[in-house]
């Protein structure tokens, strides 16, 4: 705990710094000097006092975002205060946060990747991948004219929704990126802008959905591997070059669609398939050889792709993010990137406070780790409640339950709407090549698997 003796008259007294302003202040030092890009004159809300408040009202339990607002001054009145004082408006700060969106967020997310990535190394110092997860998900929005303009209307045909696309690790829900779009966005397409930006070693997991000779190749150009579950939709072709020698030739299959057979050669890739009965999965990866990754760790590694799912219900449900609130759509976009922010710093104080008390960083409780944090940022700083020292002890005890589930864990009554996904998909078309198909592909050179 930093603090500041401040003199006055015969008597002096002690300023506390308020802990949770220290904890998050780390993350925030890439804006430190940084200058509001627009404004004209010396201006209250600075780039980092603005970003600060924006995470404080995210984390602030108050159903309104003028009462997060009043919250989140409260926390910050202490620290900031003489010619660092800020504004004293809601208004003032949603304007300046809309002024510096354009040259912050870049820096702040920039800055978060390269601390997730330090975590990573960490995390799986003595593994050969780094698992991430790729999903895509709805944001309700108010119903205005403002958001069915800009975001539009979605599945349910009467709430606008933002679409958010994010890539997160699958144990701890680390945030690695993402990507936001109108409602009717493409996941395919938010997911291809982010392949350059995948760490080399990553194992990319992710659904049904994200199938196509597209996006499987920019992966594979890229040099990023991946692990794609697959069903009807995936075309798929068998002994394009029977003459080849191959070590898992029972594996080895061609994506290669007939709109493409003049312009790109096939991309060889390997099938997977795991499990039995109603429960088989067919898996579509990069990864040739089965030395690197067996089908017995293809199918464990694909069934941890559920952390993203993990992910999303801790974002909408224990955040309380599951509906925007602003009414303005220019202002519903800061308040979700500045929500996803919050997400990624929650998650790295919780981890960082972990493996700090040399607990396993996989067991940690985002509910306990939110709740710590309510009421770190409603204590006065000068409480006892209220050090340092305590704040880290409350964060490095936020683990899950350790006891062993006895029966599964399912719903006793689950309703069957439209949108309702299927829970067992038809195994992919995978048919042998015929003569033309294997004209076409001579003049490619084949790599052997």
């Amino acid at each position: 705990m930093q603090t500041d003796l401040k003199i006055g008259g015969a008597a002096s007294a002690r300023r506390y710094r308020h802990p949770l302003l220290s904890a998050i202040s780390l993350f925030l030092q890439c804006l430190q000097g940084a200058v509001d890009p627009v404004a004209k004159r010396r201006v209250r809300w600075t780039p980092q006092a603005a970003s600060t408040a924006a995470v404080l009202m995210t984390l602030d339990s108050d159903t309104t975002l003028y009462g997060n607002f009043q919250h989140a001054q409260a926390c910050m009145k202490g620290d900031y205060r003489g010619r660092d004082r800020t504004g004293q408006t809601y208004n003032g700060l949603l304007k300046a946060l809309e002024r510096q969106q354009n040259t912050v967020l870049p820096i702040v997310r920039t800055e978060l990747r390269a601390q997730v990535r330090r975590r990573l190394d960490h995390l799986y110092s003595t593994q050969p991948w780094v698992l991430l997860a790729v999903d895509g998900s709805k944001e309700d929005l108010p119903r205005t004219r403002d958001h069915e303009r800009e975001f539009g209307i979605a599945d349910n045909g009467v709430t606008p929704q933002a679409f958010i696309t994010a890539i997160t690790e699958v144990h701890t829900g680390l945030l690695w990126d993402w990507r936001l779009g109108r409602a009717r966005a493409s996941e395919r397409q938010h997911l291809t802008e982010m392949i350059p930006d995948l760490p080399g070693d990553a194992l990319l997991l992710a659904d049904a959905g994200f199938v196509g000779l597209p996006i499987w190749e920019k992966l594979n150009t890229e040099g990023k591997h991946f692990l794609i579950r697959v069903g009807r939709n995936a075309h798929l072709l068998t002994d394009l070059w029977p003459q080849a020698k191959t070590r898992v030739a029972r594996d080895i299959v061609y994506a290669w669609p007939k709109n493409a057979r003049n312009t790109r050669p096939p991309l060889t890739l390997r099938l997977i398939k795991v499990g039995s009965g109603r429960q088989v999965m067919h898996l579509l990866t990069n990864v040739l050889e089965p030395t690197r990754l067996s089908r017995k760790a293809a199918g464990a590694i694909y069934r941890k792709r559920w952390g993203v799912e993990l992910f999303y219900r801790t974002f909408k449900r224990t955040l309380g993010c599951a509906k925007l609130r602003s009414k303005a759509a220019r202002r519903a976009t800061i308040e979700l990137e500045w929500a996803l922010v919050t997400m990624t710093l929650m998650t790295l104080l919780g981890v960082d406070a972990l493996v700090k008390r040399r607990r396993d960083p996989h067991r940690i409780s985002h509910a306990q780790l939110l709740h710590m944090l309510r009421i770190a940022l409603r204590t006065p700083p000068s409480s006892r409640l209220n050090t340092g020292c305590t704040l880290k002890r409350a964060l490095g005890r936020c683990l899950k339950d350790a006891y062993t589930r006895r029966k599964p864990k399912h719903s006793r009554h689950r309703i069957i709407t439209k949108n309702t996904p299927i829970t067992h998909l038809r195994p992919p078309n995978v048919r042998p090549a015929t003569t033309k198909d294997r004209k076409h592909a001579i003049k490619y050179t084949h790599k052997a698997a």
